[in-house]
């Protein structure tokens, strides 16, 4: 009976291709995902930026003070990327976070020392109007690829503005004190791996990696789906 159901509901509402709209048994069809912009070394070794050589910072690291140890992306927030992330983040594209999860996970540094996974939180209001935390979907997806407990470790204690439409000094003040360890939540010398969609300055991430600092974890990873150029 649920497969004659499933028929009937494809006829009417053919499953389609989150990016292209074309017809696709799967989120995403062949060719979309393998349009996706990927990023290849050599890297800086801090924030996971491509660059020419591989360097211990690159120019944006240089003169920041960074709280988390590293962070890696899986491909470049344009193209058919970023329309996908899209699609994940505001129009209900949840079935998308297993395939992304995976991509993270092949863009993870070999030889990272796990204990928990956690996520970037959103602030409550956010969360009710959007059904859901993507960085959370992604979150639980990478915990079970890497046989590793998701726990939620942070709250946003303060409303934010959007970032896209902020300088890279406003988005460091915008999101200053915007986070805050869990009560209860016990983190104190774990190595903990953060997920977030996009990196674009790191100033979210960043804030994020000094607050479960703070609340005693022993260092923090940072992986993103994508990261600005």
């Amino acid at each position: 009976m649920g497969e004659i159901f499933k028929g009937l509901v494809d006829l009417v509402f053919p499953p389609t291709c989150h990016v292209c709209d074309s017809f696709s048994e799967q989120p995403l069809c062949a060719d979309c995902f393998s349009s996706f912009p990927l990023i290849d070394p050599p890297l800086c070794r801090k924030c996971g930026k491509s660059c020419h050589l591989v360097v211990d910072e690159c120019r944006e690291c240089r003169g920041r003070r960074y709280y988390f140890s590293i962070a890696r992306s899986a491909g470049l927030y344009e193209g058919n990327l970023k329309e996908a992330i899209h699609s994940l983040k505001y129009r209900n594209g949840r079935r998308l976070a297993p395939i992304f999860a995976r991509l993270m996970v092949e863009g993870m540094e070999e030889g990272l020392d796990i204990d928990l996974v956690t996520f970037v939180p959103l602030s409550s209001s956010k969360e009710r109007r959007r059904g859901y935390n993507q960085a959370r979907l992604l979150a639980l997806e990478i915990s079970d690829l890497i046989d590793k407990p998701c726990i939620p470790a942070l709250i946003q204690i303060k409303e934010t503005m959007d970032q896209s439409k902020l300088s890279p000094r406003e988005r460091r003040e915008n999101v200053r004190k915007a986070f805050l360890g869990v009560a209860g939540v016990d983190i104190r010398g774990r190595s903990l791996l953060l997920i977030d969609d996009v990196f674009t300055t790191g100033a979210t991430v960043n804030e994020c990696s000094k607050a479960l600092l703070a609340s005693g974890a022993e260092d923090v990873h940072v992986l993103t789906l994508a990261r600005s150029l």
